[in-house]
C-alpha cells in the first residue's frame, strides 16, 4: 500500500520532560492503524503531532505524501496524482509536505481541512440543536451545496445509524449516540484521513463495539485512513489492520492486532479474590425514583422507572447498564440535581 503519513524519528518535550520519544512509523493509503497503551502513555499527544494540533514536536518530522491542486486548495491522497480536481478540474500533483516546517504553514492548514480528529471524550456538539443540525452545520463549514445539504445529512446520519434520533435534541442523547452524531459530523468533511482519540473509551462493552462497527464501516466506504487510539484492546480486535504499542512514549511493539495485544496483556491475568466489607447504617434510600419526558416522535420516554435503592454509609455502589440506560438521569436524581422534575425520594 502507498503511504500517506511517514513519521520519522518523532519526539515531544513538555518542560524538559520527553513523552513522545523517538516514533518511527508509516500510516498507508486506507488503513486502519491502532495505538494502544496505558493511560499517560503518550497516545493523545501523539494524534496532536499527526494532526497538526497545539504545538510542534522537539525533533523529528511527520511527512504527508499528497496530491495538491494548483488551481485551489483541494488535496487529497497522493495515489490520486495525476487526475482531475473534482473541485476546479485542475491536475493533481504528487507532493511531500513536512507537515510541522513553518514553511510549509499553508499547505499544513490545507490538510487540516482535509483531515478529522474526534477527541478524547469530548462531543463537541451543538447541545441545544437537534441531531440532523449539527450535521448540517458542520456541512455548511465545508461549504457543501446548500441544496443538497438535507439529503446529504440524512444520509450521514443513517450512516452512523441514527436515522431514529435525526429529530432528537443533541444533549438528550446518550454518551453512544452522541459520539455516532460527531462521527457523522466528521464524515461531512469527507476526510482522507480520520483521527479518533479513545472514541469508545467511557462507553459500555455494547455501545463500544456498535461504535467500533460504524467506524469500520466508514472506512471501509469512504476508503480514508485512521488512526485510532485506546486503553482498552477490544477496538484492535474489531476494526484496526496494524497496531502500536505505546510505553512511556515510546514504541515497545509493532505488528498484527494479535500480536500487540499479546505483549500489551503480558503479566496481567483475570483472576480476582472478593473480600467482605463491612458497611455502616444507611444513610440513603430512594422509593420509586421515576423520570419521564415527553418526546413528539417517541411519546412518553421513561428514562428511570419506580427504582428502589439504599446506600450505606463507607459503601461504594455501583450503577452499571448500556448507553441510554439512565444511568446518569438517576445519578443526577441521587445527587439532587434533578429533583423538580422527578418523582420518589
Amino acid at each position: 500500500m502507498r503511504p500517506l503519513i511517514t513519521v520519522e524519528n518523532l519526539s515531544m518535550a513538555f518542560d524538559g520532560k520527553t513523552v513522545i520519544k523517538d516514533l518511527s512509523f508509516t500510516l498507508a493509503e486506507g488503513e486502519i492503524l491502532g495505538i494502544i497503551g496505558r493511560s499517560g502513555a503518550g497516545k493523545t499527544v501523539l494524534m496532536h503531532l499527526l494532526r497538526g494540533v497545539d504545538q510542534p514536536p522537539t525533533g523529528g518530522k511527520v511527512l504527508y505524501h499528497i496530491a495538491a491542486c494548483n488551481g485551489c486548495e483541494y488535496v487529497t491522497i497522493g495515489s490520486h496524482e495525476g487526475t482531475t480536481c473534482p473541485r476546479c478540474g485542475a491536475t493533481l500533483k504528487a507532493q511531500d509536505v513536512d507537515f510541522w516546517n513553518p514553511e510549509n504553514e499553508a499547505m499544513k492548514r490545507r490538510i487540516m481541512r482535509r483531515n478529522a480528529i474526534m477527541f478524547q471524550r469530548t462531543f463537541a456538539l451543538y447541545g441545544n440543536d437537534r441531531v440532523i443540525d449539527n450535521v448540517l452545520k458542520a456541512l455548511d463549514d465545508v461549504n457543501y451545496p446548500s441544496q443538497k445539504a438535507v439529503s446529504r445529512a440524512a444520509d450521514l446520519v443513517d450512516q452512523v445509524r441514527m436515522s431514529h434520533r435525526m429529530m432528537h435534541i443533541a444533549r438528550d442523547l446518550s454518551g453512544g449516540e452522541k459520539q455516532r452524531v460527531v462521527l457523522a459530523r466528521q464524515l461531512a468533511k469527507e476526510p482522507f484521513c480520520l483521527f479518533a482519540d479513545e472514541p469508545t473509551g467511557t462507553l459500555d462493552p455494547k455501545t463500544a463495539s456498535m461504535v467500533h462497527q460504524v467506524l469500520k464501516e466508514a472506512a471501509d466506504e469512504t476508503g480514508m485512513a485512521m488512526v485510532v487510539t485506546s486503553h482498552f484492546s477490544q477496538i484492535l480486535e474489531d476494526i484496526v489492520h496494524r497496531a502500536i504499542l505505546l510505553e512511556d512514549g515510546a514504541i515497545k511493539a509493532i505488528g498484527t492486532p494479535a500480536e500487540v495485544i499479546g505483549v500489551f496483556m503480558q503479566g496481567y491475568h483475570d483472576d480476582e479474590q472478593f473480600n467482605k466489607i463491612e458497611v455502616g447504617e444507611e444513610i440513603m434510600r430512594a422509593r420509586e425514583l421515576s423520570k419521564r419526558y415527553v418526546s413528539l416522535d417517541r411519546g412518553l420516554i421513561r428514562a428511570v422507572d419506580l427504582v428502589n435503592l439504599s446506600i450505606n454509609r463507607k459503601e461504594i455502589f455501583g450503577i452499571i447498564g448500556t448507553s441510554g440506560a439512565g444511568k446518569t438521569t438517576l445519578s443526577k436524581m441521587i445527587a439532587n440535581q434533578r429533583r423538580s422534575d422527578c418523582k420518589g425520594w
